[in-house]
């Protein structure tokens, strides 16, 4: 009974060994990457035959269970790296899956930084930890890299005669540009402005230990190439302005020079004259609402201490027209003009014949002075002074003479003048008409002589 309830035992076993489900396959997943150091990657996506399973944890490790009865595709994907597939058996466990970060272009290029010239033959190294890739700039100032995305580099440029410059870089996931801007060791700038108004000045010629160097433009500025860290003697000339020496040293952090001008002082001569061109004596000088004194007996006053650059002139006397004008001063002992104009009207002449009908081409003379001939409206406009006396005559072919005297003694006064003009008796005419008259008649007077002795003949025979 023993053996027999022994047997059933295990006959019961097996029956229900055979019959129970299969309860499946669970493989373990252990996700890494590889650098410097093997590293667990945490937040890796698992995907089986196609299906999310999750994320792996602080270990890189996630589970997943499957039936045992196919071959599974795995895939694992995280950003910032390149995803991961293949395939594992029924029977597999275990998976370890090594991630590699992501290789993403890195473009570099290389400027000067004054001229914003590309620097080409510039070493350009980028390092990542321990590792790092070094190349040359080409003619166009530019060097591309792969490297590893979603990363931190260090960027380091160097270059003949410039300075080194480094930097951090962090890329991304996409391509990068990254701009370098080079200082050259053995350049430098001049820069050279006015002491009193703080302006650069342009057109300064620039001397370093005696040698030319060039001229600034038009920002006052000069690029010199020359190494820095060591003493100069600078020297900058430029009319208008004292020279500028003094010795300078360029420290080999310094791009800038910086140089103040002082305007030298200058003595002008205003000349005065009148219309006629004498000189004239008393004339008030005026420059910028100051008097600057009177002119003497040869129409001449100096006007010293001037700086370079523009001031306003006014030149006054009371028996002439005050004149103002922009006096550049530029040069030293300039001598300027000034011509005063009498108090005067602008007045216009106007020739008529009759019932107010403009007669043009009229010739007017002032005091015997032609000055000129009317036009088609029969006027001519001239500027006349004030308490003079004037006669004013006409001429024309075909008109009589006519003459005018005048003074103006006011500017209000009315300066339309009207000038009748009358056509001229044609005497010449008359005398041509009266010996053509004359001498039809003797005609007529000589052919009725002729005939009258015949007539007297002929009757005489009939008798």
């Amino acid at each position: 009974m023993e053996r027999i309830g022994t047997r059933f035992a295990y006959v019961l076993l097996f029956t229900l060994l055979c019959a129970s489900p299969v309860l499946g396959v669970t493989v373990l997943v252990n996700v890494y990457e590889h650098e410097e150091n093997i590293t667990p990657l945490q937040g890796a996506s698992l995907f089986a035959n196609g299906a999310r399973v999750g994320k792996t944890d602080s270990s890189g490790n996630i589970e997943f269970t499957h039936p045992g009865t196919e071959i599974i595709q795995v895939m694992v994907e995280k950003t910032g790296y390149d995803p991961w597939s293949g395939d594992i058996g029924v029977n597999t466990t275990t998976l370890v899956v090594e991630m590699h970060r992501k290789k993403v272009p890195l473009l570099v290029q290389v400027f000067d930084a004054d001229t914003l010239a590309p620097v080409g033959g510039a070493t350009v190294s980028i390092t990542e930890r321990a590792t790092g890739q070094t190349a040359m700039t080409e003619e166009n100032g530019t060097v591309s890299f792969t490297v590893t995305g979603d990363s931190m580099y260090t960027l380091d440029v160097a270059a003949p005669n410039y300075r080194a410059y480094s930097a951090i870089v962090e890329t991304g996931l996409e391509e990068k540009t990254v701009q370098a801007m080079l200082f050259r060791d053995d350049r430098f700038s001049v820069l050279v402005r006015d002491e009193s108004s703080g302006n650069p000045v342009p057109g300064v010629a620039i001397f370093v230990d005696g040698e030319a160097r060039g001229i600034t433009d038009q920002k006052g500025a000069v690029t010199l190439y020359l190494p820095r860290g060591k003493v100069y003697s600078f020297q900058a000339k430029l009319e208008g302005y004292e020279d500028y020496r003094e010795r300078l040293i360029v420290d080999q952090d310094q791009a800038l020079v910086g140089i103040t001008l002082k305007k030298s002082p200058y003595s002008v001569f205003v000349s005065v004259y009148s219309e006629e061109k004498t000189p004239v004596e008393g004339a008030l000088v005026i420059l910028d609402g100051q008097s600057r004194g009177t002119t003497n007996k040869y129409g001449r006053v100096q006007l010293a201490d001037l700086m370079l650059g523009e001031y306003l002139l006014e030149v006054r006397h009371p028996a002439f027209v005050s004149h103002s004008q922009v006096l550049p001063v530029r040069s030293q002992g300039e001598d300027v003009a000034v011509e005063l104009a009498y108090p005067g009207v602008n007045a216009t002449i106007s020739t008529i014949e009759g019932d107010k009908v403009a007669v043009p081409g009229v010739v007017i003379r002032i005091d015997g002075k032609e000055q000129g001939v009317t036009g088609e409206d029969g006027t001519l406009s001239l500027r006349m002074r004030l308490n003079t006396s004037y006669v004013i005559t006409t001429e024309k072919e075909g008109y009589d003479p006519a003459e005018m005297k005048k003074m103006f003694t006011s500017q209000n006064e009315t300066a339309l003048l009207l000038i009748p003009m009358q056509k001229s008796f044609n005497w010449l005419g008359v005398g041509v008409l009266v010996a053509v008259a004359a001498a039809l008649s003797l005609v007529a007077f000589i052919i009725l002589k002729k005939r009258r002795p015949g007539n007297l003949r002929r009757r005489g025979k009939g008798l």
